[in-house]
């Protein structure tokens, strides 16, 4: 179903560094989506699948789990909600990328701009206007 004006887009940010969840949030609040923040990647899983997100903006490496598990396990399941990897500097762009393209995610690098997250959210949601 397709939040109608009245419901505002949800999006779960994980990340265990703390800043950088209340960067995005701070960000893309504003904009006004609801912004639900993860810092335990145990949790992240059950949260996704329960969750009904429109987008999820996790980071590739989180302390008890990795994001890209999580979308593997996410897509097995035949869910293509819209997600963002956040990355480091590309030295693992050899793994990072392909992977990305095969499960279909993007790939933020940090440090990013407040413009590159908002445009990599509404290219996500189908929100950007076309350049």
């Amino acid at each position: 179903m397709m939040p109608g004006p009245q419901t505002p887009a949800r999006i779960l940010v994980g990340d265990d560094e703390s800043q950088i969840c209340g960067l995005v949030r701070d960000v893309l609040r504003p904009g006004g989506y609801a912004i639900d923040v993860i810092q335990n990647g145990r949790e992240l899983l059950e949260i996704c699948v329960g969750g009904g997100y429109s987008l999820l903006i996790l980071d590739a490496v989180l302390q008890q789990t990795s994001a890209m598990e999580v979308v593997m396990k996410l897509r097995d399941r035949g869910d293509r909600v819209p997600i963002i990897l956040m990355s480091g500097p590309p030295h693992e762009v050899d793994r990072l990328e392909p992977f990305a393209f095969t499960y279909r995610v993007d790939v933020l690098r940090k440090p990013f701009g407040v413009r590159d997250l908002r445009s990599a959210v509404d290219r996500a949601l189908g929100t950007g206007r076309p350049d």
